[in-house]
């Protein structure tokens, strides 16, 4: 990976877990940490549990605003990777994610304290951050299809990737990371 990018690019890690509107631990995240000092990263990873469950939507354009405000950093004319890494099995909130109606969703109109989901999905393009979505179930097919509309409309489809996990081998998740 390293002959891709600069030979002094550097690994950094971060993580936000999210979860639903109204669970009293709707966010678990850690900042970006840098190589070979991962290992809190790695941590917060390994402590997560799901949880939750009055409706199928999370709060996935939450976690996206929480992603955004890590302090990611590319200098000037630095060719590092910057890759938003999505794994999730669900969708967030509202039809641009969804068509599953009220059963689903009991937030139809969408959060009242996060960014709409189109703008957190145009702040990640236009900042040049590489969206890796996992296609992991398929309740999550119609908000994958929306944010790769996106992409097209503005000629940066190379920008994001849906990659389709086996919920038995999520192997491939790392190999397009890597290649990315």
């Amino acid at each position: 990976m390293k002959e891709k990018f600069d030979k002094n690019s550097v690994l950094g890690m971060a993580f936000v877990a999210y979860r639903d509107f109204n669970d009293s631990n709707r966010f678990d995240t850690i900042d970006i940490h840098q190589a070979p000092n991962i290992h809190p990263v790695e941590a917060k990873i390994a402590s997560q549990q799901a949880t939750g469950g009055a409706d199928l939507c999370e709060d996935v354009q939450g976690g996206l605003d929480k992603a955004l405000k890590f302090s990611w950093k590319k200098e000037g004319s630095s060719r590092a990777a910057q890759i938003l890494v999505w794994v999730g099995d669900c969708p967030r909130r509202t039809s641009f994610c969804h068509n599953g109606g009220s059963g689903w969703d009991s937030y139809l109109s969408g959060l009242p304290d996060v960014p709409l989901m189109i703008d957190l999905i145009n702040e990640i393009k236009n900042r040049g951050i590489f969206l890796l979505l996992s296609d992991f179930t398929d309740y999550v097919k119609t908000m994958i299809e929306n944010i790769e509309k996106i992409y097209i409309a503005d000629k940066k489809q190379s920008q994001v990737k849906p990659v389709k996990l086996d919920q038995n081998d999520t192997s491939s998740l790392l190999k397009e990371i890597t290649e990315q």
